[in-house]
């Protein structure tokens, strides 16, 4: 038995669950009805490059919430119930169960995401859009690689935690942090050293590249460096497109391995 076994199962249990559906169904229709209005709200010309930048904001607050949902009791409600236990005296290891279950959860959100868009690349496309296939297709992949990180935040929280209560906790924790307080987090800062004299009217380059690290902002950087040909990103090299795929892609396995680390080492009795 390997880790395909454990994300064929895991992968069956998630999509029959009722709540994952309604939380990947809410991407969906996110995505689906930003590739519908896009063509009326907007001046033309229309194009599947320019899109990202009218999706970005929807994605970037509906597909953390439902990564965080869909990971957070990947694995712990098993060590919660005790069912992990009976799962690793099959012939399967902790690195089968994390790594299965990673593939299944997030697996499904990169499936719903790379679906969901290639419908709004249609609607945006018909009739008078124009098709950009390559720089589409790089911002799918982004896309996904941006659901990477949240689903694998999840399953961070979840393998971390010795309880459902907790993870749920600390995963709110991120999404509070990253989501909803962040941009107030550097409006204070800046407002802070303004009001000491220390900067003047910008922040300083290391404080733009610690408030740069955000997985929303690397998604943003990235996509306006590297599928919009209409945008540039402002500031230093550090703070443009291939850093910001270099950032998203340690999102996507850092807290994951970060996490296993720590479950590998546990006694899960």
């Amino acid at each position: 038995m390997t880790w395909r076994t454990v994300a064929n199962r895991d992968w069956r249990l998630t999509v029959d669950a009722r709540s994952a559906k309604a939380l990947l169904g809410l991407v969906v229709l996110g995505v689906l009805v930003a590739g519908y209005i896009y063509p009326v709200v907007t001046p033309g010309p229309h194009t599947t490059s320019q899109f990202p930048e009218f999706v970005e904001g929807i994605l970037t607050t509906l597909v953390p919430f439902v990564g965080v949902l869909l990971g957070y009791n990947a694995v712990v409600s098993d060590r919660e119930s005790g069912a992990i236990r009976l799962s690793l005296s099959l012939p399967q290891s902790r690195s089968d169960v994390v790594l299965g279950t990673y593939a299944s959860r997030t697996g499904l959100l990169a499936a719903t995401l790379a679906g969901s868009l290639a419908a709004a690349g249609a609607l945006v496309v018909y009739p008078f859009g124009e098709l950009q296939l390559g720089r589409f297709l790089v911002f799918v992949a982004l896309t996904v690689a941006y659901g990477a990180v949240w689903s694998g935040l999840g399953i961070a929280v979840s393998l971390a935690v010795a309880t459902k209560r907790r993870a749920l906790v600390v995963g709110f924790v991120f999404l509070f942090l990253f989501v909803v307080v962040w941009d107030a987090l550097e409006a204070a800062a800046l407002l802070g050293l303004s009001a000491a004299g220390i900067v003047d009217g910008e922040l300083p380059g290391l404080a733009e590249l610690v408030f740069g690290l955000e997985p929303g902002r690397a998604f943003g950087r990235a996509t306006a460096g590297l599928v919009d040909p209409t945008r540039s990103v402002e500031g230093a090299w550090y703070l443009g497109g291939w850093v910001a795929l270099a950032v998203l892609a340690l999102w996507v396995v850092g807290p994951i391995g970060l996490a296993y680390a720590r479950f590998a080492r546990r006694d899960l009795s």
